[in-house]
């Protein structure tokens, strides 16, 4: 077996050294592409990123930023921009928006409501049967024809959520297993989350969209 081995790495090295003496130093570099450490690049900034040509088929062509832009342009956008608000407000001054809901944020949650819903608040909430609220958190409001959306909410003078605290409860029981295994744990409680049963009365929007008052929030001041 020894012998084997010597005679293999022998003939691998008589068969390197005609290969080197046969073939020409460019051929020959290709058997031992060995780097120098001065060779190897080193990466740096980029100064141009490379264009991708192809892209997939349903991304939008980008934009030809040579293209000209008629004048009036701008005057089109703001005169149907206007046309649509001054048709909200003429809906709202009639009176003829429909039956309007509401999207609130009330208690860390999202309900979306209507004129006699009633929602339940989970946990514990001080307000007390009878109370009366206004609900100032109003993300959107919509009718039949239109949906006034908040960023992220609506000016609170421009829309009033009025709602009234109608029951105070407890949820039904609710069975709460807690388990171990392998160290002969088991703990079963029963227990009933404190409910608060709150009625939405109206849904109203006081005067016309996008008009500025010259003095807001007067009702802060106490």
């Amino acid at each position: 077996m020894a012998a084997l081995s010597n005679f293999s790495r022998l003939f691998n090295f008589a068969t390197n050294t005609c290969i080197r003496r046969i073939l020409p130093a460019s051929i020959n570099k290709q058997y031992y592409p060995g780097l120098k450490l001065w060779e190897i690049e080193v990466a740096g900034y980029a100064h141009r990123r490379q264009t991708i040509k192809y892209r997939l088929p349903w991304f939008k062509p980008q934009p030809s930023y040579q293209e000209e832009i008629p004048e009036n342009y701008d005057k089109e956008k703001e005169k149907a921009a206007a046309d649509v608000i001054n048709e909200i407000n003429r809906q709202i001054a009639t009176n003829s928006v429909g039956r309007l809901f509401a999207v609130i944020h009330l208690c860390g949650a999202q309900f979306k409501v209507t004129e006699s819903d009633v929602i339940a608040i989970q946990g514990h909430w001080p307000p007390q049967p009878g109370d009366e609220l206004k609900l100032e958190k109003v993300l959107l409001v919509g009718g039949k024809d239109f949906t006034l959306i908040g960023r992220p909410i609506l000016n609170k003078e421009l829309v009033s959520v009025n709602a009234t605290v109608i029951q105070k409860t407890l949820s039904h029981t609710i069975t709460h297993f807690r388990m171990k295994p392998r160290k002969q744990f088991r703990r079963i409680n029963f227990i009933r989350i404190p409910r608060t049963m709150l009625r939405i009365n109206s849904i109203i929007i006081n005067g016309d969209v996008n008009k500025k008052k010259e003095v807001e929030g007067l009702d802060r001041i106490y």
